[in-house]
């Protein structure tokens, strides 16, 4: 349950951030800028938060995530077929949400993390 609250905070958290940067510098509409929302939130959750965060520090995850959230939004024009998404779109979007991932870090930290090793020590 605890990483379903953390999934659907993340994409409110990348939704909001996505539809006020490509909404003011793209022509995506809603919907598909949920759909890149969807998909970078799962990728980055799986990988940036699930994998990286555990295994380095908050940055890095943060980086990692930034990265991501880059890849998808800019290879969305070949998978997608948009074709509306800019290198310098994608590169604002993945720095802004990057500054995002780092606070939602240590939310994730706080309420994953710290419980899973409580639970180990008892």
């Amino acid at each position: 349950m605890r990483h379903i609250s953390a999934l659907i905070i993340k994409f409110i958290m990348t939704a909001v951030i996505l539809e006020i940067v490509l909404n003011i510098m793209t022509d995506l509409t809603f919907g598909q800028i949920l759909w890149l929302s969807l998909i970078t939130t799962v990728l980055s959750y799986a990988i940036g938060d699930l994998i990286m965060l555990p295994l380095s520090n908050n940055t890095v995850a943060s980086i990692t995530d930034a990265l991501i959230a880059f890849v998808v939004l800019y290879m969305a024009n070949i998978w997608l077929d948009y074709t509306r998404v800019g290198i310098v779109d994608a590169i604002i979007s993945a720095l802004v949400l990057g500054v995002g991932e780092y606070f939602f870090h240590k939310y994730v930290h706080r309420m994953i993390f710290s419980r899973d090793m409580r639970r180990m020590r008892s």
